[in-house]
Formats: structure tokens, C-alpha cells, sequence
């Protein structure tokens, strides 16, 4: 529920590492209105060949009426297959429209289940669906939260974190409740941007003492440390794990999709 923290960085990297590293089929769906998971896989100017006719916005049926959004939109039609000529990789790109997702859908029975409904019409069957989702519990990520098994959680080592995760542990809680078939677990925290300082060190271990302790959830041994390299690879819309795959910051992204497999398995 905190911007800034590698969110979207996980996703990328993660799901491109799967593709070209494990040879697994995945789709990411971008649910950011800030479309950083889109431009990370794909150029302005691709997307802007597609972006009134097949995102994550159409998808989800925003402004019904309106050019070629209505209830009966196949999904199938939103998916970019191997994109960026990643094999293996596809991605539904995701809109600035959803930020207004709310407005749109906000008396529409039902409207945390339509991401899930939409996927069983999917054809193409996937190892993993990775969804990047805003930091809010708003509609979007509601609609991730239905049909997901896990959530991972990326944490920087802040004091902020751990008074948010307490927070986001309830918050779901609450949601599973109230969302019929609603049965995602947290799978794990992942720490995010670590600096090897005194600070990032403490808050790191308490972080890690509270999640094992009083919060029951598990967390990933990797760490993913601050670093450039990734960041830097947005500007040419492509994951840092092929633009830049010898940095640290990407050989710790490899380690974590390891054990993230491995705690896949185990669960």
C-alpha cells in the first residue's frame, strides 16, 4: 500500500526471469494507471497504436458505450503475446483511464469479480499471471485480490513498513471476508531498495522478526539491493534482466524467482 518500493520492478524482472530463465509461460496484467509495468515491456509509440481498443481498461469494461468498450469484450483481444519479443512473455497493457475506475464502476454489481470472470475466457493457459497492482485496495486491485493464490509483498527497510504491513495484513483479512471466493495468502514479503547502512540493517531485522513473529507471514532471504542498473533500464522499455543481466541488482532478482519456485512447490 506504499508507492515507491518495487512493485513493478518485481513483476518485470520476476515474470521476464520465469520466461527466459525457466522457460514458463506468463502473462503479467499491468493494473497501474501509472502503466510502469507497460513501459517497461513496450514503447509509447506501440502502445499508443492499441491503448483505445486493447488494455486492461477495456478489459474491465470502463465507459461501456463509448468506442469499442462494451461487456461483451474478449480479453483474449488485450493480450500482447511475446511482447517485445520476449518468448513466452505476454503482457495486458494497462491505461491512464484507471485512475477514474471507481467513478466508472462504482454502482456495477459485482465489479470485483470482472477481472476474474474475463480470465476464464482466457485461451491461452499460463504457468504464472502476474498482476501489478496500484498501492491501494481500491476496485483494481480488488479484482487482483479475487483471483489470486498469493500476494507478494516488497518492502523497503523503512520504518513505514512496519506499521503498513500490519495494516495491509488486516486489510485483506477483511477483504477475504467480504469478497466471495476471495482466498488469496500472503506468500512472502520481499525486501526491496536495501542499502547496506546501519539503518537499512535494523529496520530490515525487525521488519523480519515482526513478519515471523506476531504476523505469521513469511519472508524471502534474497534481498534486492539499491541499484541503478534497474531503474535505468525503463528508458529503453525493455527489463533489466536483459539489458543489464550481469548487475547485482538482476543476479538477485534471479535468486529470488529460484526460491520463489521453490516456495511455490512447498506450499
Amino acid at each position: 500500500m506504499k508507492g515507491g518500493v518495487g512493485k513493478t520492478t518485481s513483476v518485470v524482472e520476476i515474470g521476464t526471469i520465469l520466461a527466459t530463465d525457466h522457460d514458463k509461460s506468463v502473462l503479467i496484467i499491468d493494473l497501474d494507471p501509472q502503466t510502469n509495468a507497460t513501459f517497461s515491456l513496450m514503447k509509447l509509440d506501440d502502445w499508443d497504436n492499441i491503448k483505445d481498443t486493447a488494455t486492461i481498461a477495456d478489459v474491465l469494461g470502463m465507459n461501456k458505450g463509448f468506442s469499442s468498450r462494451d461487456e461483451e469484450y474478449d480479453i483474449n483481444d488485450a493480450i500482447i503475446e511475446n511482447v517485445g519479443g520476449i518468448d513466452g512473455l505476454d503482457l495486458i497493457p494497462s491505461h491512464l483511464e484507471l485512475t477514474f475506475l471507481d467513478l466508472d464502476l462504482g454502482a456495477q454489481a459485482g465489479r470485483e469479480h470482472i477481472l476474474s470472470n474475463q480470465l476464464k475466457k482466457c485461451v491461452k493457459e499460463y504457468d504464472y499471471i502476474l498482476i501489478d497492482c496500484p498501492p491501494n485496495l481500491t476496485v483494481a486491485p480488488q479484482n487482483a485480490l479475487v483471483i489470486s493464490d498469493y500476494i507478494l509483498v516488497p518492502v523497503a527497510p523503512e520504518f513505514y513498513a512496519a506499521i503498513g504491513l500490519p495494516l495491509l495484513s488486516n486489510r485483506v483479512t477483511q477483504l477475504k471476508k467480504r469478497l466471495p471466493g476471495c482466498k488469496v495468502e500472503i506468500l512472502g514479503v520481499i525486501f526491496t531498495q536495501v542499502r547496506n547502512t546501519n539503518d537499512h540493517n535494523h529496520h530490515l531485522n525487525e521488519i523480519r522478526t515482526t513478519c515471523n513473529g506476531d504476523l505469521n507471514i513469511e519472508t524471502f532471504q534474497t534481498v534486492i539491493p539499491f541499484t541503478t542498473k534497474i531503474s535505468e533500464a525503463a528508458k529503453w522499455n525493455r527489463p533489466a534482466s536483459l539489458t543489464n543481466p550481469d548487475s547485482n541488482g538482476v543476479q538477485a532478482y534471479k535468486s529470488l524467482t529460484q526460491e520463489l519456485l521453490l516456495t511455490l512447490e512447498e506450499v
